[in-house]
């Protein structure tokens, strides 16, 4: 993958809740295995994300020394304090597991199991992500929903998500929306209006503090300094 030219490397420590014959909560690869992959991502200046929805799966990928956590459906204390410890980031994706109820309860062609563990995750999961937010992990807004269900700057959503399932200000959504992405992701030329950045700007009608109908109230959208919209 990375001869190929990937920039990061990102591995499932866990089963998903769309994943054909998959149980979320099972843990998968071994810790010397984790470890191996860990090691040879910074042996190439990069890092590993974690696909990790369950408890046991999720902690192992910490202790291998993951960048982030993709999802963190199950979360505990102890894995919170090793997120702490560790410095590590949680992408929520809150969205995900709702987009998943949603369009298989409008029609959308989804297996009934698959639709079923996400009904069941959905509660635990906003649970994690407050004690998650509570303890000071690093959050950094994502959501993982493929565009059948999820079209189109439906990432939106996920902002007013965060705040309504957690002491997440509307303020700290922004910031896990712009700046926290790019300093998981190492962009040191995205994330904030300031001199040297990219011009790529989305502007809103309305107050910041106001995250209901964001699509609606896009005004203006910049890429790399020219107006796209």
């Amino acid at each position: 993958m990375l001869r190929a030219g990937a920039d990061a490397v990102k591995i499932a420590t866990t089963g998903g809740v769309m994943s054909p014959g998959d149980n979320p909560r099972h843990a998968q690869f071994r810790a010397d295995e984790l470890a191996v992959i860990v090691a040879e991502a910074a042996a190439a200046d990069t890092y590993v994300f974690a696909h990790a929805q369950g408890t046991e799966g999720i902690k192992a990928a910490l202790r291998a020394g993951v960048r982030s956590i993709e999802h963190g459906y199950y979360l505990d204390d102890e894995a919170v304090d090793l997120m702490l410890e560790r410095g590590a980031w949680l992408v929520p994706t809150l969205s995900a597991t709702r987009a998943i109820i949603d369009a298989a309860d409008s029609g959308v062609p989804i297996p009934e199991e698959n639709a079923n563990l996400a009904r069941e995750a959905v509660e635990a999961h906003q649970a994690s992500f407050a004690l998650a937010v509570q303890a000071g992990v690093k959050i950094a807004m994502g959501t993982d929903s493929p565009p059948y269900w999820s079209p189109t700057a439906s990432n939106l959503r996920e902002l007013a998500l965060m705040v309504n399932s957690s002491s997440m200000s509307a303020l700290d959504a922004w910031r896990a929306t712009t700046s926290s992405p790019a300093e998981l992701l190492r962009f040191d030329t995205a994330g904030k209006l300031a001199a040297g950045k990219l011009a790529d700007v989305v502007v809103i009608a309305g107050s910041l503090s106001d995250l209901d109908d964001l699509r609606g109230r896009v005004h203006q959208v910049w890429l790399d300094g020219t107006q796209v919209r």
